[in-house]
C-alpha cells in the first residue's frame, strides 16, 4: 500500500511540461503507427495498383515499402547529427515542433504520390520528423528531471509510446472498415493530421518551457 502512494505522489509531482509532452508524444507515435501499419497497403495499392498479395507488382511494392523506411531511418540518423546546431540556436521545442509539422505534412503527401521514385519525397520529410522525435523529447525530460526522479521519469516518460501504439492496435483496423471504407490511404492520412495536431501542441508549450528553463 506505501508503493501505491508513493507511486500516486510521484505523479502527482511530475512536472506539468512532461505530461503536456506526453499529449504531444501520443499523437505523434499515433501517426507514426498508422504509417507503419498501413504503409505497405497504401503503396502496393495506389502506388502500385494491386491488392493480390501473388502477383510480382505487389512484392515489388512491398520491397519499395522497405526501401523508403530503410531511406528515411539513415536520412533521419544522418540529419540528427546537425540538430544540436538548430536546437542551440532555436531553442528544442520549437526545432521539434517545426520537425513534426514537416513529418505531418510528409504523411499527409503520401495521399497524393503515384510515382514510385516521388514516394522518397514524403519520406525525406518524415526523415526529418524523425531525427528529433527519436531524440528531442527525451532530451528534454533529462534537463528537466531532478536526478532523483531522473528513472522515474524516463520509465513514466516510455508509456508515451506504448499508449498510442496500444490505441492505434485497437481504433485503426475499426476506423478504416467503418469510416474510410477500408480505404487505407485515409487512415495514413489521418496519420498526417494526428502528426499535425502534435506539433500545433508543441507550438504551444515552447513558451512554458523555456520559461521553466530559465527558473
Amino acid at each position: 500500500m506505501n508503493k501505491v502512494f508513493t507511486f500516486s505522489q510521484k505523479i502527482k509531482a511530475m512536472p506539468v511540461f512532461i505530461a503536456k509532452l506526453f499529449v504531444v508524444q501520443f499523437f505523434t507515435w499515433f501517426g507514426l503507427f498508422a504509417m507503419w501499419i498501413y504503409a505497405t497497403p497504401t503503396i502496393t495499392k495506389y502506388v502500385f495498383r494491386t491488392t493480390d498479395a501473388t502477383t510480382g507488382d505487389f512484392e515489388i511494392g512491398t520491397s519499395w515499402v522497405g526501401y523508403c523506411f530503410a531511406f528515411y531511418s539513415l536520412l533521419g540518423a544522418i540529419l540528427g547529427f546537425y540538430l544540436p546546431r538548430f536546437t542551440k540556436q532555436f531553442g528544442k521545442s520549437k526545432v521539434h515542433a517545426i520537425a513534426l509539422f514537416i513529418g505531418g505534412i510528409g504523411l499527409t503527401l503520401i495521399y497524393f504520390i503515384e510515382n514510385r521514385w516521388l514516394l522518397f519525397l514524403p519520406f525525406v520529410l518524415i526523415a526529418i520528423a524523425w531525427s528529433s522525435i527519436s531524440t528531442i523529447p527525451y532530451h528534454l525530460v533529462g534537463e528537466k528531471s531532478p536526478d532523483d526522479k531522473m528513472d522515474f521519469n524516463f520509465s513514466l516518460f516510455s508509456f508515451s509510446v506504448v499508449i498510442p501504439q496500444v490505441t492505434a492496435a485497437t481504433l485503426l483496423g475499426f476506423i478504416t472498415k467503418n469510416f474510410f471504407n477500408s480505404e487505407t490511404i485515409f487512415t495514413i492520412v489521418l496519420g498526417g493530421l494526428s502528426m499535425l495536431l502534435a506539433s500545433i501542441i508543441m507550438f504551444f508549450i515552447k513558451d512554458t518551457i523555456a520559461a521553466e528553463h530559465n527558473d
